[in-house]
């Protein structure tokens, strides 16, 4: 089972925070200037604040987010997926606010976060942790450098209109050549982003079981899998000029016939900062993809 370079942080244990980071999505004009306000709020009552977009995060601004206690993220699930790859690391939980147009992950709205703040500077609040999943891809013996997913890795077509022909592995025993658009190994928190419109099951948020499903798959009968925690997935090209993989709908490397990409359980988990009960799920199933006029 391929290891990940970095290390592995402590679990975090819920507690009043002392530097708080603010991650806005800045295409959204109502998130830049919702951070700004929080900024403000929070430096009024003495506390540290890191405040920027992912990009800045991503560079200088990193090793400044490293000594944040809390995470919180103001934009849609896009922002919350960069969020978890770079708070994850850290052992920094997270604390989404929803201004997307969808927003699963969110854990307040925008009206919910000023009443609410009190209860989060008090570390009154549980956390959630949620697998994520890793990926590599081997070619000629060569391994690339592993990438973090929180939702899901996808090999599939990237520049052309062919169907792809995908073999695939679990634990060294072939399982099935897929001919299909794409293949998705999805981890719990995924299950009802990319793969649930592929007809995927959906699994319970703290499950740290992957799910591995194909798309548009031609002459299949093999339903989608749910695949052990500890099991690692192979899946290689066996034909499929232009196709690619990508970590949490972020390209990360065209494919050629022959590679193989494997995917595992992360040794990382991502940890949520929740206000409310630990039934929500259900809810919010309910009230995000079951309502009308999406």
């Amino acid at each position: 089972m391929p290891t990940t370079a970095q290390s592995v942080p402590s679990p975090p244990s819920p507690h009043p925070p002392h530097r708080i980071g603010l991650l806005y999505a800045p295409r959204i004009e109502a998130a830049l200037r919702l951070a700004g306000e929080v900024e403000s709020a929070l430096v009024r009552q003495g506390l540290s604040v890191w405040c920027g977009s992912p990009d800045d995060a991503d560079g200088p601004g990193r090793q400044d987010l490293a000594a944040c206690d809390l995470l919180l993220t103001l934009g849609g699930d896009g922002t919350a997926l960069r969020a978890a790859n770079l708070a994850a690391p850290l052992g920094i939980p997270l604390v989404c606010i929803g201004m997307g147009h969808l927003s699963f992950m969110a854990e307040l709205t925008p009206e919910d976060l000023w009443p609410q703040l009190p209860t989060l500077l008090a570390g009154d609040y549980w956390l959630e942790e949620r697998a994520m999943v890793e990926g590599c891809v081997v070619r000629g013996g060569q391994t690339t450098p592993c990438v973090p997913a929180l939702n899901e890795i996808v090999l599939g077509r990237e520049r052309c209109a062919l169907t792809l022909r995908v073999a695939a592995r679990v634990n060294g025993a072939h399982l099935i050549t897929y001919v299909c658009d794409a293949v998705i190994a999805a981890t719990a928190t995924g299950s009802t982003a990319y793969a649930v419109s592929a007809g995927g099951p959906i699994l319970f948020p703290t499950s740290r079981a992957i799910l591995l499903l194909p798309v548009a798959a031609h002459l299949s009968l093999l339903p989608p899998l749910i695949i052990p925690e500890d099991a690692l997935v192979e899946l290689e090209v066996v034909n499929g000029s232009g196709a690619g993989i990508n970590a949490d709908g972020q390209p990360q490397s065209d494919l050629l016939s022959g590679d193989v990409v494997r995917v595992w359980r992360s040794a990382v988990a991502c940890y949520f900062a929740r206000l409310r009960e630990g039934n929500y799920f259900f809810r919010t199933l309910k009230a995000r993809l079951y309502r009308e006029n999406l």
